[in-house]
């Protein structure tokens, strides 16, 4: 009797260490937050905030080098390689489609309730012009980000399926955030606006990550978020009423939300087509 073919069972990833993922947050918190006293004692205007963000956003990136597994190449454990450019190419598409998509969406929800247009409208050609300058900008500031919070921790986080990682991500992301925007004395309306819109964005970063096989998708991703996506919301609509701010608001979270599950779901689908075109396919669904 013939001796049956050995099933090859598939390699699954170490289950998260919380360890790690705590000592991750606890450093990268600690720079944000050391980072953030100037301005909550008054030592620094809030107009040199922009001196201190790009400080800041190193801070993932150095956590993830300290607290990463060794049996790596760094830039493999920051997910900072390239397995398919095709899968790139897609997930860029992907994330210039998103973050020009639901601020338009967004826009239009709030002038079908009544917002006003704003007065102080930059003309179109030069929202044109400026939008790839402060694309590439943002986008390498957001390396130091990304290599952290989609690169590294995405990978550790990565055996709790995509929900409950990209959620967590984004909540840890918030955390991260809040020490400048206690600092720098937001309004509790536009405290939860900004950190919200953190959370809400999360999962579409990771999709972006998840459907190319590494960060540079959400680094881009990330650089939209705080080019394109800006240019359109600041340059569209007037001051809003509480109402129409809360309604806009809610609208544009639930609509992150929704087009972070149509990547994933083309995402899967690219792969179903291309099978093994992106290193570590597969992450399920929870």
């Amino acid at each position: 009797m013939s001796t049956p073919p050995a099933v090859a069972q598939p390699v699954l990833a170490p289950a998260p260490s919380l360890r790690r993922v705590l000592a991750f947050l606890g450093i990268a918190l600690a720079v944000s937050t050391a980072l953030s006293l100037p301005f909550a004692t008054g030592a620094l205007p809030p107009e040199a905030v922009g001196l201190a963000v790009p400080l800041a956003q190193l801070s993932p990136l150095l956590a993830a080098l300290l607290v990463r597994r060794r049996g790596a190449p760094w830039w493999r454990a920051l997910a900072l390689a390239v397995p398919s450019w095709r899968a790139l190419g897609v997930a860029a598409l992907a994330a210039i489609a998103a973050f020009v998509a639901v601020p338009l969406a967004r826009v239009l929800i709030g002038l079908g309730a009544g917002a006003p247009p704003s007065a102080d409208a930059l003309p179109l050609l030069s929202v044109l012009l400026a939008v790839p300058a402060v694309l590439v900008m943002q986008s390498l500031f957001a390396i130091g980000e990304e290599a952290g919070w989609r690169g590294w921790l995405h990978g550790e986080l990565r055996p709790l399926g995509f929900w409950p990682m990209s959620l967590l991500i984004g909540a840890m992301w918030a955390v991260w955030h809040a020490p400048i925007v206690l600092a720098l004395g937001l309004a509790p309306r536009e405290a939860i606006t900004y950190l919200g819109t953190i959370v809400a964005v999360a999962p579409l970063l990771s999709a972006l990550r998840e459907v190319s096989g590494t960060a540079w998708a959400a680094v881009l991703g990330h650089g939209l978020l705080n080019s394109a996506r800006v240019a359109i919301e600041q340059n569209v609509l007037g001051p809003l009423e509480s109402g129409t701010a809360w309604l806009l608001d809610l609208s544009s979270w639930a609509l992150w939300l929704a087009v972070a599950a149509v990547v994933l779901h083309l995402g899967a689908r690219c792969r179903a087509t291309t099978p093994g075109a992106v290193s570590g396919a597969g992450l399920p669904v929870r």
